[in-house]
C-alpha cells in the first residue's frame, strides 16, 4: 500500500509541475500499444508536439504484459532479427514523458521500463515489460484502441495493419491475485489467507482509487 501511495504523490507532483507549462526538455516517443489512440491521449492530456508514423527494426510487437485481468495482456516489444515494430513517434516534453511514465506504472512499481534505440538518427524509447508472461491476450476492447490508431494514419502497412487486426482476443473475467506489483509467492497457514486478502484489498483501492482518479490533473492545459 506505501508503494501505491508513494507513486500517487509523486504522479501528482509531476501534475503540478506540468500545470505550469511543458518545459524545455523534448523527448521521442514511440508508441505501439493504447497510445496510438488519439482518444487514449486525450483522456491522459498527453499533447504530442508532432507525431509521425515510425518502423522499429528488429522488434516485433508482443501481448506478454499481464493485465489486471486473467489472461488478458498488454502490449510491449521483444528484439527479434527480422521483424518490423509499427508505431507512432510522438515528440513528447519531457514533463509530459514523466506523466506518461506514472500512467505505464514505470516509477516505484516497476512493471514497465523505459528501453532506449538509435535509429535513423533518432534516440526514441518505448515501454519494454518487466514481467513477461507467456499465453496472454489483448482484450478486444484494448486491441481496439491499437487498431484505431493505424487507422487514423494512412502510411501505415496495409499487411500490418491486418494482422495485428487478426489477432486472437480475449475478455476479461476474474482479476489477478496481485497487481499492480508482481505476484506474491506461495504462503501457507493463516499469514496466506491474511497476505492475499490484504493483496486484494490494496488492488481494490489502487485500479478504483489510486490509478483513476487525480487532484490535479484537471488543471492541465496546452
Amino acid at each position: 500500500m506505501i508503494r501505491c501511495i508513494i507513486w500517487r504523490l509523486m504522479f501528482e507532483v509531476c501534475n503540478i509541475a506540468r500545470i505550469f507549462g511543458h518545459g524545455s526538455e523534448r523527448v521521442h516517443y514511440l508508441a505501439f500499444g493504447a497510445n496510438l489512440s488519439d482518444s487514449v491521449l486525450k483522456e491522459r492530456r498527453i499533447i504530442p508536439f508532432a507525431v509521425k508514423h515510425f518502423t522499429l527494426r528488429d522488434y516485433g510487437l508482443r501481448f506478454d504484459h499481464p493485465s489486471r485481468w486473467v489472461g488478458c495482456g498488454y502490449a510491449s516489444a521483444e528484439r527479434s532479427a527480422g521483424e518490423s515494430l509499427h508505431g507512432f513517434l510522438y515528440t513528447l516534453s519531457g514533463r509530459d514523458a514523466a506523466r506518461m511514465d506514472f500512467y505505464e506504472c514505470v516509477p516505484v512499481l516497476n512493471r514497465y521500463r523505459r528501453t532506449f534505440v538509435e535509429q535513423d538518427g533518432v534516440t526514441l524509447y518505448f515501454y519494454q515489460t518487466n514481467l513477461s508472461t507467456p499465453n496472454l491476450r489483448p482484450s478486444a476492447e484494448y486491441l481496439g484502441y491499437i487498431v484505431e490508431g493505424l487507422k487514423s494514419h494512412s502510411n501505415v502497412s496495409v499487411d500490418y495493419h491486418k494482422e495485428v487486426e487478426a489477432t486472437a482476443t480475449t475478455e476479461p473475467d476474474s482479476l489477478v491475485t496481485s497487481y499492480p506489483w508482481r505476484k506474491p509467492g506461495k504462503r501457507v497457514g493463516w499469514f496466506g489467507i491474511t497476505n492475499g486478502s490484504y493483496q486484494k484489498f490494496v488492488q481494490m483501492i489502487f485500479l478504483m482509487f489510486l490509478y483513476k482518479y487525480s487532484l490535479t490533473d484537471h488543471f492541465i492545459r496546452r
